[in-house]
């Protein structure tokens, strides 16, 4: 052995004597003394290995040839000393990192939160009690396998620094329970406010209450405040009203000064918690980490949606005009974060609330905020801006013809999903979907629905939705599907896949077996056969009549007209009917005797086919739990009618055309439960009057007790003269898409969610709804509960290292994949068993007087950790620079895409599988690291050297986001990351580079416009700063310092290097920070190109 490798990674010489030293240091303090052969042999046998050893395992090799030459003695003394060195670096390393930190010389620490002044004692104060809170985290209470991991980068456990305490990460407080009903701050109790003023003082202590408390972000909401505004205005009236009284004054008059009087003090109630959350500290040294939620649809249409849009408009215009630095100079403050909902009643320019979204487009050009949160888009995905839950509509939905079969109080139903909605919601209550009138749900209580793959399964809701635009995918065997554009098909190949990327390599399980018949039901079978007749070829709006050819298909004839009278006792007449270009025909009609039978022969019919037009009609459901001679007599009687044997192929089989698409697949579904594989083609009639009119056609290869029960002689021989060529017709378990058109009409939607997570529809193999998940119900009210929850914490695995660990091969990235997982699950669940126990007197603020619950003082917070009130995230970074590495192409290009989403994919179902095990809410989070993404890289740089394209920065990329230095427009890439931000539902977000916009505020519209009908939440990332030397306003540069190569910032006017002498704001994972960053952010913060143009 030549050289070792040391604990800090320093590869030195290999020191033989540093071994003897060691052993007989040992030796000294067991009874049989120094043995120096023995120590000499030991050291001879370590030197000659050839491998490259660390320092750890050359201590383990040493205490292995001691225990095997029986010195156990000295072996157990080795280890002590050992373990006792370890203790003492570990003390000395942490002491050495805070008295760095007092002395200003630990720069990791400096830089690690861009919002934090590292040098004013109150974050020096936070900084050593997190470095002590490291330290025990380290050697108490984590396992060494993850506190390794987490050192070496594979994962980041956050927020060590905080872990020692029974601290949570971030929540969604609930300011309306506090203002309303009161609470508690300091021992003082505060009651419901009088006045809109006093509301805002309230909240800004709050605030600072409960940021001193935990260690993550916090978000209330403006709607919350509205009604107070009310309060102000019937309390100024009052003392208007006092004011004037005896005075000639007129209503209008007193009502302009009510009004005058209200807007200034919205303004001083706004102006409150703008300088208070500004200039506040916590007992963490920082801000208070707030975002404030503009969200007009939160309160009613109205008085108080009126006065929400005032408060909304004061709190937009007092943040562009910002706040004064100590030159007086008016900059762009760090917080509060504002996240402004855009929706229908302000997107458009008719809107009734426009006004602010532009209002919001000028502080974004000038100021950062708001960020912008589509409301269109938010209703079709169930997480807000901090990762809780929501109820809303679902993702991905069918055709209402489209067929599928379910089963519900012990009887199974064969039909379209439209009357499965028909049929069951006079059983369930029709509820409303939020903030879709038109669109609806119901919660379902014991029915089952049948998934090819998995069998019955579970269906838990039902979903409807009005008006849906739609794609037609048609696939190789002839069959198609409408559905919406993000409806998920499960394939083989790649797992879940949207409509509208679905390729022609995926390959999609198709039902070809129909396998779900369990309970058979004697019918007749003349009767069948005669009902298989009427539903394909008759009328019955007044009276009954079958057409049928004049030539060839008299046996039909007969056979109807003798079943009717014995049956029925009904006469029937045959008349010839010439009808122009369509030939001529025998029509079999019942004779009249007013007895009203024929009627009700008539009526019975139309409600057992579904309708009187043959557009509307379908089999029956009994009909597919029927024995099977009875199916077989019905689907002959179908062929008599409407059907034919085509023997023009190679193998004979039968046909049957029809318009109606529910009826086709019903056919196909039927054929299949008698053991004939079916197939459904669609075409187009040619020429006509509709020539966009579709026609489907059900093929099979009929067997030869089905062509027993067929009447027509004719259409039988044409079977006979190709029995001995029959074959299957398809062997094939699996379709692939040939075609995918977008329809010009919207129609009505629908989907469900099952236990399995897929149902088949229409025989093609489908996921379910993913995205519409029951929000949290408070068991006490029986409503939804979103303000008042919390996040338990975050583990981040590094994706960059899995996929570089895997040298490449995608079989051992799966599997060392799943391994970081699981490190990543038993993190997740130490943080949450943390948690457990705490009582509610850790944090009054937050347990006991309303911030997130209402428990006893000495009561344990235990019941909000599982059920879903809170959630804990599986966080991840390094999409791109994974994606990059396993596939040589960036995930934007359409090749490695799949893959990307494959792995995002695949988070999520590991999340789901912990959720189903262990009753905690697990989700995956795109994270928003700051400092991490520097640890990271530098971390992969020790572990796998300079990689060209992926570890040759001092950063990796955030989440999903597109590289920073990939060139791409702003439309194009908020659209591709908005695919990933529906696989983040733990909180995701966009983001657009820009340069200063304020004087293309129009370009700025445009993008709000494009955000609301493409992406959930995104923001723009302008420039704002200023230098104190100069007086510049414009982008302040990053330069390289000739010195020693760090990156520093610099006044492209004067060249200003003092950073105390200069404001700086840039946005980084979501929030903007003022007080810089550390070598890798800001390196990246260099790289970032422009994706839109100020002209």
């Amino acid at each position: 052995m030549d050289y070792v490798i040391k604990r800090n990674g320093a590869k030195v010489p290999f020191n033989k004597n540093k071994i003897v030293n060691a052993i007989e240091k040992a030796m000294t303090n067991v009874v049989e003394g120094i043995n120096s052969k023995l120590s000499h042999e030991i050291a001879d046998e370590v030197s000659e290995i050839p491998d490259l050893l660390s320092v750890e395992q050359i201590q383990d090799i040493v205490i292995s040839k001691l225990k095997e030459r029986n010195a156990v003695d000295v072996a157990d003394v080795y280890e002590r000393w050992r373990l006792l060195r370890q203790e003492i670096r570990q003390k000395e390393t942490a002491y050495n990192e805070i008295l760095m930190l007092v002395d200003g010389q630990n720069q990791e620490i400096n830089d690690e939160n861009s919002n934090k002044n590292p040098t004013i004692n109150s974050t020096q104060r936070d900084y050593i009690a997190g470095e002590v809170s490291k330290d025990l985290a380290n050697r108490l209470l984590l396992p060494d396998d993850l506190v390794k991991a987490d050192k070496e980068g594979l994962i980041h456990f956050h927020d060590k620094d905080y872990f020692l305490q029974h601290m949570f990460n971030c929540d969604l407080v609930n300011l309306e329970d506090m203002l309303q009903n009161g609470t508690v701050i300091s021992g003082t109790l505060i009651e419901k406010p009088h006045s809109f003023s006093t509301a805002c003082n309230i909240a800004t202590q709050i605030i600072a209450q409960v940021a001193s408390n935990q260690y993550g972000g916090q978000s209330i909401s403006l709607a919350h405040l509205a009604p107070f505004v009310d309060v102000s205005r019937k309390k100024i009236t009052a003392e208007v009203e006092a004011e004037m009284e005896g005075l000639d004054v007129s209503a209008e008059r007193k009502r302009e000064i009510v009004e005058h009087r209200l807007h200034n003090e919205i303004s001083r109630g706004v102006q409150t918690i703008q300088y208070q959350v500004v200039t506040l500290m916590t007992t963490n040294g920082q801000a208070p980490f707030i975002t404030v939620f503009m969200y007009l649809n939160e309160v009613p249409k109205g008085q108080t949606r009126d006065d929400l849009a005032a408060i909304i408009e004061e709190v937009i215009k007092q943040r562009t005009q910002g706040v004064k630095n100590e030159k007086g100079v008016w900059i762009t403050p760090a917080f509060p974060k504002l996240i402004y909902v855009l929706e229908e009643d302000n997107i458009h320019p008719d809107s009734p609330y426009y006004y602010l979204t532009e209002l919001a487009a000028k502080c974004t050009a000038k100021r950062l905020v708001p960020d912008y949160i589509s409301e269109k888009k938010m209703l079709e995905m169930k997480v807000d801006e901090n990762g809780e839950g929501h109820c809303f509509p679902c993702m991905g939905c069918v055709d209402g013809k489209e067929v599928v079969v379910y089963r519900t109080f012990g009887k199974t139903y064969v039909e379209s999903i439209e009357r499965m909605w028909d049929r069951l919601m006079p059983l369930s209550e029709q509820k409303v979907q939020p903030g879709r009138v038109h669109d609806y749900y119901l919660d379902l209580n014991d029915v089952e629905i049948y998934d090819n793959i998995n069998g019955w399964t579970d269906c838990k809701r039902l979903i409807r939705n009005a008006d849906s635009k739609m794609l037609r995918i048609k696939f190789n065997n002839g069959r198609c599907i409408d559905c919406t554009p993000d409806h998920p098909f499960e394939t083989n190949n790649r797992g879940v896949v949207r409509a509208d990327e679905l390729t022609d390599s995926d390959a999609i399980s198709i039902d070809k077996d129909s396998d779900y018949i369990e309970g058979i039901i004697a019918f007749d079978r003349n009767l069948a056969w005669l009902y298989g007749v009427l539903l394909c070829d008759s009328s019955y709006q007044r009276t009954l009549s079958v057409s049928l050819a004049y030539d060839g298909e008299d046996e039909i004839i007969d056979n109807v007209r003798d079943i009717l009278k014995k049956y029925y006792g009904f006469e029937t007449v045959v008349t010839e009917q010439h009808r122009g270009k369509k030939g001529t025909y025998k029509d079999v009609s019942i004779k009249g005797d007013g007895s009203g039978a024929i009627g009700r022969f008539c009526d019975s019919l139309t409600i057992m086919f579904g309708g009187l037009v043959k557009a509307n009609r379908h089999i029956p459901s009994e009909v597919f739990l029927w024995d099977k001679n009875a199916r077989l007599a019905f689907l002959a009687g179908m062929i008599d009618a409407d059907g034919y044997i085509n023997n023009n192929a190679a193998t004979a089989c039968v046909q049957i055309g029809s318009t109606n698409k529910e009826l086709a697949l019903q056919q196909m579904m039927i054929a299949q439960t008698l053991g004939m594989r079916a197939d459904v083609y669609q075409n187009h009639y040619k020429g006509g009057k509709f020539p966009e009119s579709v026609r489907y056609m059900v093929s099979f290869t009929p067997t030869q007790d089905l062509i027993d029960f067929v009447v027509c002689e004719k259409k039988k021989e044409h079977y006979n003269g190709k029995e001995r060529k029959m074959t299957k017709i398809s062997k094939d378990n699996f379709c692939h898409m040939i075609s995918r058109v977008e329809l010009s009409e919207t129609k009505p939607s629908y989907d469900v969610t099952t236990e399995s997570e897929h149902f088949t529809v229409s025989g093609i193999y489908s996921h379910n709804c993913r995205s519409f998940l029951t929000p949290y119900v408070d068991p006490e009210t029986g409503k939804p509960k979103y303000y008042g929850r919390f996040n338990q914490g975050v583990v981040t695995i590094n994706l960059v290292d899995v996929a570089l660990s895997s040298g490449g091969n995608f079989e051992e990235f799966w599997k060392i994949f799943d391994e970081r997982l699981e490190m990543c699950h038993r993190a997740l669940l130490i943080r949450h068993k943390r948690l457990l126990g705490t009582p509610s007197d850790v944090s009054p603020i937050h347990w006991q007087y309303g911030a997130l619950a209402r428990l006893e003082k000495g009561e344990k917070i235990d019941k909000l950790l599982f059920g879903g009130y809170s959630t804990i995230s599986l966080g991840y970074a390094g999409l791109y620079e994974c994606v990059k590495y396993m596939t040589g192409k960036s995930h934007t290009d359409v090749d490695a895409k799949p893959f990307a989403l494959s792995v995002m994919q695949h988070m999520n179902d590991k999340c789901n599988e912990w959720k189903a095990e262990e009753n905690i809410a697990y989700s995956v989070y795109g994270t928003p690291l700051e400092s991490t993404v520097y640890k990271f890289a530098t971390c992969l740089k020790k572990r796998f050297g300079v990689i060209s394209g992926i570890t040759d920065h001092d950063y990796i990329t955030n989440s999903y986001h597109v590289h920073v230095a990939e060139h791409i427009d702003a439309f194009t890439k908020l659209k591709f990351e908005s695919e990933f931000q529906k696989l983040s539902p733990g909180g995701a977000i966009s983001y657009i580079e820009t340069p200063n916009m304020q004087q293309n505020i129009e370009a700025v519209m445009s993008v709000l416009q494009f955000i609301y009908d493409n992406i959930m939440y995104a923001e723009l990332n302008t420039k704002s700063d200023y230098c104190q030397c100069c007086g510049y306003d414009g982008e302040i540069q990053i330069v390289e310092d000739e010195t020693n190569g760090r990156l520093i910032w610099e006044c492209p006017n004067c060249g200003n290097r003092d950073q105390n002498k200069m404001n700086v704001a840039r946005r980084t994972c979501g929030y903007i920070g003022s007080h810089f960053w550390n070598q890798g952010r800001t390196q990246e913060i260099r790289d970032r190109v422009v994706h839109l143009s100020d002209n």
